[in-house]
């Protein structure tokens, strides 16, 4: 369950890191990456522990907690050292942002207006692509996966192109404002729990991709994810794949 308390918390101390800073997105890492290392780890002694050859983000009592918002693949070697040099815990703690308001800032004048707000919960589907980067390691008892689905706020310059100086615009920061829901996995091959249920019998690509909402890419990878955990089956159709849930599909 999450802490409301203690994520109000986490965001009050990193709007103090900013103080005597020059204000959202110029400090050396991202806001939400910042307040989830808050949230796991209040006390900031805690924070970018050297262990080995390697920084973990967060490292309280032996347990580390990497926040990772997309290159899962990077952590490979992280993870050789943490996990079976020296034996750790180690959550990976991905951010999703189910829902992102968007405001832009006039970086003449400062003034600030709130543009839209976009509902995007399927993409936590995104966390599969993800996985197949570290899949070595998806069998490691001592790596667990926290899907943290946030409220977000978006902040952009008017500084682009075209009549509203929107098109490529600068992103500033994405800022927590709402810790929704934590997902938490005591082994990562259980985010097997969170595969759409929607599908046919046999499915496709772009079935999945339909599903979950996610780029027919990343669907693709999720897939083959899956099987190369042996829990889909495939056969070949044409130039294209077909799967299959096997009968123990979810047993893990």
């Amino acid at each position: 369950m999450v802490d409301e308390k203690l994520f109000q918390n986490a965001k009050d101390q990193m709007l103090w890191k900013q103080q005597g800073e020059r204000g959202i997105g110029t400090l050396s890492e991202k806001s939400v990456h910042s307040v989830l290392k808050f949230y796991y780890a209040p006390d900031e002694k805690y924070h970018e522990v050297k262990i080995g050859t390697h920084v973990a983000d967060t490292c309280v009592d032996g347990e580390i907690h990497e926040i990772q918002t997309r290159n899962f693949y990077k952590l490979n070697d992280k993870l050789e050292e943490f996990l079976n040099t020296f034996g750790m815990d180690v959550t990976i703690v991905y951010p999703v942002s189910v829902e992102n308001t968007i405001f832009w800032i006039d970086p003449e004048t400062g003034e600030v207006n709130k543009s839209k707000t976009v509902k995007t919960p399927k993409k936590i589907y995104c966390v599969f692509r993800e996985l197949y980067g570290i899949h070595k390691y998806l069998d490691h008892p001592g790596l667990h996966l926290c899907i943290a689905c946030l409220k977000t706020e978006d902040y952009r310059l008017l500084d682009g192109y075209g009549k509203d100086l929107k098109k490529r615009a600068t992103k500033t920061d994405k800022v927590p404002v709402e810790y929704r829901e934590e997902l938490y996995f005591e082994r990562i091959k259980d985010a097997v729990s969170i595969f759409p249920d929607v599908l046919p019998e046999e499915f496709a690509v772009d079935d999945f991709k339909k599903a979950t909402g996610i780029g027919r890419n990343d669907a693709s990878v999720g897939l083959l994810l899956f099987y190369r955990l042996g829990m889909l089956e495939r056969h070949k159709e044409g130039r294209s794949y077909l799967y299959r849930k096997k009968d123990d599909f979810g047993i893990v």
